[in-house]
């Protein structure tokens, strides 16, 4: 069985004014040629204005439903609204009734909401509606017309020929303002939710890279902690054959720290991956957070020590374990960029906090910037591209923004994140 496609919020909404206006309409051409005289037979125009009207009421009902119901419902609705329609233009005049041009509403908005056979199956109507609203309906008439002279006569039809064109042209201006208020806002409509289904899809692929990136680093860090045991083994083995010996002494104890790091670094990866997968996300305390970054990065880079600027008051950010790693990777790049300590400067500002990382290197080529966010892309020849789109895509999903500007002077990032409020600790 095919499935239609759901209608948008915004194509309900409109469906229910298109019927509201258009039983107002109705109503109100039924009795301006009332006032004017015309012999109308008001039981069936009633039975059209009232139908209209009734299905304007149904409309509110259901219109909350429109936007996970199938499109047969919209498609059911314009059908009976352009039968009520046609019943009312069988006993106004037919198609001498300039409120004809409005059976091309229904269309327009089956155009924008529906599927195309749906839409052609509208038309479709609407022509054979048409065809026979030229043959079969019931013709316009004046008293007076019966029984007056030739020359009242006369002046009666010219009257009923200005009437005629002037009702033409009020109906066309009032298509071409129905088609303007609602069909125009419910095309946008359509493309903002196309924009935005297609950023959803964008996002979902990055989710299933970083889920199997994470995967993949969780098997490299089990991996390689039977061979660091082992190492850590034979150093603490040393140990006693370096007795006596302060420079074997010190390498060993250096050996030690590093491999004690490496396994740090690699229990670490495994609780990321394990959150990253688990999506939990927990609030995290600003300077927490920074000074770890900082201790972590002094770490990793013992020629250096990084130069922390925090004007930060004691809020707390939401972070998801990959965060200290995102802000490392940024600074890394820094640091290889430029051969100098970098400065983390950290503000808050209008409820985020505002990170900034500046290097003196030589600049990122427009090209390769243009680029960068996106995996196995990098600036350096040594580098696997992974770094700062792991860092954006972390970034991105915890409600923040990266940006990054690179001039003669270096390379900038900036790094904003919203702030959950004050820490209680």
């Amino acid at each position: 069985m095919e499935r239609t496609n759901p209608i948008p919020v915004t194509g309900a909404r409109y469906l229910l004014w298109y019927n509201g206006v258009l039983a107002l309409i109705m109503a109100a051409a039924a009795w301006a040629m009332h006032l004017q005289g015309f012999q109308l037979p008001m039981a069936m125009l009633s039975s059209a204005v009232a139908g209209q009207a009734l299905l304007t009421g149904i409309s509110v009902g259901i219109q909350p439903r429109l936007r996970t119901d199938q499109g047969l419902v919209y498609l059911g609705i314009l059908l009976v609204s352009m039968f009520n329609l046609a019943v009312y233009l069988f006993a106004t005049g037919g198609h001498t009734n300039p409120v004809i041009s409005l059976l091309l509403l229904p269309l327009a908005l089956s155009a924008v909401a529906l599927r195309p056979w749906q839409t052609l199956s509208l038309a479709l109507v609407v022509v054979v509606l048409y065809t026979a609203l030229t043959h079969y309906f019931l013709p316009l008439s004046m008293p007076e017309m019966d029984h007056a002279n030739h020359g009242a006569q006369a002046d009666a039809h010219q009257s009923f020929m200005q009437l005629h064109l002037f009702g033409m042209w009020l109906t066309f201006a009032i298509s071409a303002l129905l088609i303007c208020a609602l069909v125009i806002p419910l095309a946008q409509s359509v493309r903002e939710q196309q924009q935005l289904i297609s950023q959803q899809r964008e996002k979902m692929l990055q989710d299933e890279q970083l889920v199997a990136l994470a995967t993949f680093a969780a098997s490299a860090a089990h991996k390689m902690g039977t061979p660091l045991s082992t190492l850590s083994i034979l150093v603490d083995d040393f140990k006693d054959l370096v007795q006596g010996q302060p420079e074997w002494q010190q390498d060993r104890e250096l050996m030690a720290q590093q491999i004690e790091l490496c396994r740090s670094i690699l229990q670490g990866m495994m609780q990321r991956a394990d959150s990253l997968r688990q999506n939990r996300p927990a609030a995290t305390n600003v300077g927490d957070l920074l000074q770890q970054v900082r201790e972590q990065f002094n770490l990793l880079h013992p020629s250096f020590e990084l130069q922390l600027d925090n004007q930060c008051c004691a809020g707390v950010v939401i972070a998801d374990g990959t965060l200290e790693q995102a802000l490392l990777n940024l600074l890394d790049n820094a640091v290889r960029a430029s051969d100098h300590a970098p400065v983390l400067h950290a503000v808050e500002e209008d409820g985020f906090l505002r990170l900034e990382i500046h290097d003196s290197g030589p600049g990122i080529p427009e090209t390769i910037q243009q680029q960068l966010g996106q995996p196995l892309v990098s600036s350096r020849k040594d580098g696997l591209g992974l770094g700062l789109f792991l860092s954006h895509a972390t970034v991105e999903r915890l409600g923040g923004e990266l940006s990054l500007h690179s001039s003669d002077d270096g390379t900038t990032i900036k790094v904003s994140l919203p702030l959950q409020g004050e820490s209680h600790e």
